[in-house]
């Protein structure tokens, strides 16, 4: 047998409302509050019938954190305070860096809306040291010519940020991230990542052997120890995921809602710079 990665932990997403729709929260969870820098993933996997658009996230503010968008299937449309308007689809990103204030809302996507069909992506907010909390936001719609594709018999490899394998993701960050798309029967090896590195794969659709044991299937979330070793992929039939690592950020955490910041002071300020309008306007 190989040397393989460790397995830490392992859960079932429990579902979560979110608005009217249902969606899964991979984590913060009781006992699970964050895998650094990760410190939340929500699933959404919704059946739009042709020209229903309801599915809208008013604007709303975020501050000290990167709340990123990963969609697997359906489009999207994001409009922010920064005058950013961008519609992203399938197999591509849009990534925040909320840094001291960002005002932003999503909606289905028009186009998408007319034709209906699966509409499912991750939203994973990734922490900010204190030191990059209060820097000057952004966008970055990440579209899938830009998006790094390493393709191997039956596997699409999508790096989005991050380093792999001498390649780098387009994505403004050192985090890395990547959405896998599987062929039934393949396999794929990830090679020993950091061992500083805390590493998490979430399993959106189908069923996988981990290390050539662990079954797992949709809504999985494996969560792997600081040690060296592969993680090996065997998809026993067509599975998508999300593979995350990253170094931890080892600083005091504190979030109300939109807001990750290190004390409840920065909390309280962030609120007032939000009702004072120093996040910028976004009509709703």
């Amino acid at each position: 047998m190989s040397n393989y990665r460790k397995i830490k932990s392992t859960h079932t997403a429990p579902e979560a409302a979110l608005g009217h729709h249902v969606i899964r929260q991979a984590f913060p969870l009781r006992g699970l509050e964050q895998i650094s820098p990760f410190i939340l993933l929500h699933h959404f996997n919704f059946e739009i019938e042709p020209g229903d658009d309801s599915f809208y996230v008013p604007p709303h503010p975020h501050r000290g954190f990167c709340p990123i968008t990963y969609m697997f299937d359906g489009a999207i449309e994001h409009n922010d305070s920064l005058g950013n308007s961008a519609v992203i689809g399938n197999n591509e990103v849009q990534w925040i860096n909320a840094g001291r204030g960002i005002i932003h809302s999503e909606k289905i996507a028009k186009s998408f809306a007319q034709k209906g069909g699966k509409y499912q992506g991750i939203q994973l907010w990734i922490n900010l040291p204190a030191a990059e909390k209060m820097n000057t936001p952004s966008y970055q719609p990440i579209t899938q010519k830009e998006i790094v594709l390493i393709e191997k018999e039956g596997v699409a490899f999508r790096l989005v940020s991050g380093s792999f394998e001498d390649k780098k993701g387009p994505a403004k960050s050192d985090v890395l991230t990547a959405m896998i798309t599987m062929d039934a029967n393949s396999s794929f090896n990830l090679p020993s990542l950091p061992a500083q590195n805390n590493v998490a794969i979430y399993v959106l659709e189908g069923k996988v052997r981990i290390n050539e044991k662990l079954l797992e299937t949709a809504h999985s979330l494996l969560n792997f120890d600081q040690t060296e070793g592969a993680i090996l992929l065997e998809a026993i039939n067509p599975t998508k995921i999300l593979l995350m690592a990253g170094t931890p950020i080892n600083e005091p955490l504190v979030t109300h809602g939109p807001f990750v910041m290190n004390t409840q002071t920065e909390l309280l300020e962030a609120m007032r710079d939000y009702r004072q309008g120093k996040m910028g306007f976004l009509a709703g």
